[in-house]
């Protein structure tokens, strides 16, 4: 069980530790929106990564593709990633920064300190999860929506 939450948290800090400002971009008109409920409060920054492809994922963070981040209002946040996007498969990788810190927060055991999420809302057992189980298709064009529930342990 040790383990399994080290691994956890070390996934969603790795996939978090490049996380510039929000590549959202008010003017597109298609794009990825990530909508998250199930926050434990409304502080701080939704944290969001968009993965491309499989190389790397989830922890190796120089194959992520874009970041964005929201803020959390009413339990609930969004992440848009807008812009001509090819079509493909994508996955997403997500964490609640609770304290706008821009880094995911777990204690001295690794036991996630902050909530995380992943596309298709796969829920982490005994390692993190792959690229196929978090994938998705985007055809391209319009907006695609991707809900997700934060989880916290």
């Amino acid at each position: 069980m040790r383990m399994k939450i080290q691994l956890i948290a070390l996934t969603v800090l790795l996939a978090a530790t490049a996380l510039p400002a929000s590549s959202r971009a008010q003017d597109a008109s298609q794009g990825i929106k990530v909508e998250v409920t199930g926050f434990r409060n409304n502080n701080g920054l939704l944290r969001c990564s968009l993965w491309s492809g499989p190389a790397g994922f989830p922890r190796d963070d120089s194959h992520i593709w874009k970041h964005a981040s929201g803020p959390v209002k009413n339990s609930s946040a969004e992440c848009v990633f807008s812009g001509n996007f090819p079509a493909g498969d994508y996955a997403v990788t997500l964490f609640h920064d609770e304290d706008s810190s821009g880094k995911f927060k777990s204690n001295m055991i690794g036991y996630p300190l902050e909530g995380y999420g992943f596309s298709n809302n796969v829920v982490p057992q005994f390692s993190a999860p792959t690229f196929d189980q978090c994938k998705f298709h985007y055809d391209g064009t319009g907006w695609k929506q991707i809900p997700v529930k934060m989880i916290y342990r």
